[in-house]
């Protein structure tokens, strides 16, 4: 349960009736939405108001961050992975939570994707997130929230400060165990 609201929870369980919004996640390969990271970005995105909003999931794996967005009331999701197996597992768990008619999901990098987002989750590997600052600013819009997570201790302020150096401003640096989180809105 996180942040007394959202709940993650197997196809085979059976949920005891409370008022959360439960997100069904089958295992996969990329993990079940156990990991710091993943925690702490659903923890981020509960703090903000998705409600009629476009949400890009870069390296979407399980899809439970963009599937979570949607069941925040998010307008529609773009999910996007460069890895097979991650494409179909979102796709099942997005008609597991009956949201597949609000997911999109590419197969790919982020080269594929077009039009502007009003939330970007990126909760991937800190190289990749050096990589493709440029196509997160491309992709965003003055006022855009971006989530990143999977950032190594020693690696956070380098990273802050490339995409502060791309217009964006830190709102929220959150030190996890392992690694960090943070929130950066595009100002330019």
């Amino acid at each position: 349960i996180i942040k007394d609201k959202l709940r993650i929870l197997r196809k085979e369980q059976s949920a005891p009736k409370g008022n959360f919004v439960d997100i069904i996640i089958e295992r996969g390969a990329f993990g079940s939405g156990e990991h710091e990271t993943t925690i702490s970005c659903l923890e981020e995105l509960l703090n903000l108001d998705v409600k009629d909003k476009n949400v890009l999931d870069i390296g979407c794996g399980t899809g439970i961050l963009a599937i979570a967005a949607l069941k925040l009331g998010a307008k529609r999701a773009t999910g996007i992975d460069i890895a097979r197996e991650a494409i179909e597992t979102a796709k099942l768990n997005a008609s597991l939570n009956e949201v597949e008619n609000k997911l999109d999901l590419i197969l790919g990098t982020i080269t594929k994707v077009k039009g502007k987002f009003d939330v970007i989750l990126a909760n991937i590997y800190p190289e990749v997130l050096k990589d493709i600052v440029s196509h997160i600013k491309r992709v965003s819009s003055e006022g855009t929230i971006l989530i990143v997570s999977g950032i190594p201790w020693d690696e956070n302020s380098e990273i802050l400060r490339l995409y502060k150096s791309h217009g964006f401003q830190v709102i929220n640096n959150r030190f996890l165990e392992y690694y960090t989180t943070a929130v950066l809105r595009f100002t330019r």
